[in-house]
């Protein structure tokens, strides 16, 4: 979401990461710029890489792209935003009745971000009608939200 800009305090705590494990040398650089940069340690996330079923289920329907930037030793891809709304919309469904606010703020700032600004145009929108289909306690949270 930084990447392109939507989130509203510019700011992440992490970056997830599809590696499911590093090597011991990665794992100290890791700790190394979390020291460095006054950050914990864990900010290079693999959690989304341990929950095979959560992308696993989204991997057809989330495009990535290389990144802008280049690095060295890096690969950095990043999901397009249907396909970051498409996890955000899973993690708040799936989360039960008290889903994590920084995924409800994520899910309502890139649904913004593709103009959608009431229940009213999400219903209008043929490409978003996976939200209602596939996600219905999601839906249903953004149905009992008045002012977007």
């Amino acid at each position: 979401m930084m990447y392109y800009g939507i989130r509203q305090n510019g700011y992440t705590i992490d970056i997830d990461s599809l590696t499911k494990d590093y090597d011991e040398k990665v794992k100290t650089a890791v700790k190394e710029v979390g020291k460095e940069m006054n950050i914990d340690e864990d900010w290079l996330n693999t959690d989304c890489a341990m929950l095979d079923g959560f992308l696993g289920e989204l991997s057809e329907e989330i495009n990535w792209t290389t990144a802008k930037y280049n690095f060295k030793n890096i690969d950095l891809k990043v999901a397009d935003i249907k396909g970051l709304l498409r996890s955000k919309a899973k993690a708040v469904n799936d989360s039960g009745l008290v889903p994590r606010s920084t995924d409800k703020k994520d899910l309502l700032a890139l649904l913004k971000s593709m103009d959608i600004k009431s229940i009213k145009n999400l219903d209008a929108s043929k490409e978003l009608d996976f939200i209602k289909k596939s996600y219905p306690r999601c839906y249903d949270y953004l149905k009992s939200i008045e002012n977007w």
